[in-house]
């Protein structure tokens, strides 16, 4: 399947990263200046580690959209896709050409997929938005609050689900198409898609009308300080919390329930806190996992690709980036009968497949030629 992606920063590069990794034929199209993240923290040949995580397994052909010579560039394109992608704010597609109406109007099969922050309706319909105030505004921020003071998520979250909502919506409407032979219009809304992922737990106190209070889920998500770190450790059940009191030696733990929900913890977490205050958090985890109680260590960014879990699960790979030299790069989620679908392509250079892309289009030496000289498309050498 060809994916033509004119998506930038990272909710829909994320997304169409996903179905690359999957098999896609994957063509990125840039503006002649690359996608903003090409430079934020740039260190050769316009790659950045962040465009580098977000971009793998794509070809790249640069071009300016606003020259109206581009457009025979970009309909050879849209007539060899199946699917088309953007994050344009609504109107800037319309103006662009590439809204739904006007590209499917003749190509019924194309799947259209936008991806925008509020959605096209509403008060802040159409208006600007990245993660940070998508996060505000569904609950996440409010959410993650201690003692009343709002709290943000320190990464991308609703970028990240926002794209991944877009590769399984993607993945339907292919599916969809095969048994009707019709494409489809897809519009997914980061708002939309943080909403629906806060709500299953973080609304639990806030699903039936008229109750309000703090999900008793939310009060779990805590850590265990232990003699040189953190762990996390989690019970949900009452044969957990029964095997948790009586490795501890607790009085009256043989007298707990072995089944059901894990009831009132406090007590027998607080003893556990004052033990494992004295222990190392490898040893802590160690016990706890000879239990069967989920538990794992907290552990610094700077180690978390050599943690042995990580490494043994093939999460991830050290890899040799053209640009950028020696990178560490977290594997596709998802295994296909043990085993990655496809070869994995790494992040692109700006422009590095533009005129490999538009020979298979049909244009001639002297086209590509003529496109690079006016400025319309971008090829290296």
């Amino acid at each position: 399947m060809r994916i033509v992606d004119f998506t930038a920063n990272m909710s829909g590069p994320f997304g169409t990263m996903i179905l690359g990794d999957q098999g896609a034929d994957v063509i990125k199209v840039e503006p002649i200046t690359g996608d903003i993240i090409r430079h934020i923290g740039m260190r050769d040949q316009g790659v950045s580690p962040y465009f580098a995580n977000l971009n793998r397994s794509k070809r790249s052909i640069a071009m300016d959209l606003a020259h109206p010579d581009s457009r025979s560039v970009v309909a050879a394109l849209l007539d060899s896709a199946d699917v088309v992608v953007h994050n344009f704010r609504p109107g800037v597609d319309e103006k662009l050409g590439l809204d739904a109406r006007t590209v499917r109007q003749d190509r019924p099969r194309l799947i259209h997929v936008t991806i925008n922050g509020f959605g096209s309706a509403g008060p802040y319909g159409g208006k600007p938005a990245y993660d940070h105030v998508i996060q505000a505004l569904s609950g996440l921020v409010a959410l993650q609050g201690v003692d009343g003071e709002p709290t943000m998520i320190r990464n991308g979250i609703v970028d990240k689900i926002s794209g991944l909502s877009a590769a399984q919506a993607i993945t339907a409407a292919l599916l969809q198409r095969a048994s009707t032979g019709a494409g489809q219009e897809l519009e997914i809304a980061m708002l939309g898609v943080a909403t629906a992922f806060m709500w299953p737990d973080g609304m639990i106190g806030h699903t039936v009308a008229g109750e309000s209070e703090v999900p008793a889920v939310a009060r779990t998500f805590r850590l265990t300080k232990t003699s040189d770190g953190y762990l996390s450790l989690v019970l949900v059940t009452a044969a957990r919390l029964k095997r948790l009191a009586v490795g501890l030696g607790i009085d009256g733990a043989d007298e707990l329930p072995e089944a059901g929900p894990s009831g009132p913890a406090g007590a027998v977490l607080k003893i556990a806190a004052q033990r494992f205050s004295t222990m190392t958090t490898a040893a802590a985890v160690e016990l706890l996992q000879s239990w069967d109680i989920p538990a794992a260590p907290v552990v610094g960014l700077d180690e978390v690709a050599d943690h042995p879990q990580i490494r043994a699960g093939g999460f991830v790979d050290d890899v040799d980036h053209p640009a950028l030299g020696r990178i560490r790069q977290a594997n596709p989620a998802v295994a296909f009968h043990g085993e990655r679908v496809t070869a994995l392509r790494l992040a692109p250079t700006l422009g590095q497949h533009t005129a490999e892309i538009l020979a298979e289009l049909g244009f001639a030496s002297s086209d590509v030629s003529t496109l690079c000289g006016a400025g319309i498309v971008k090829a290296p050498g």
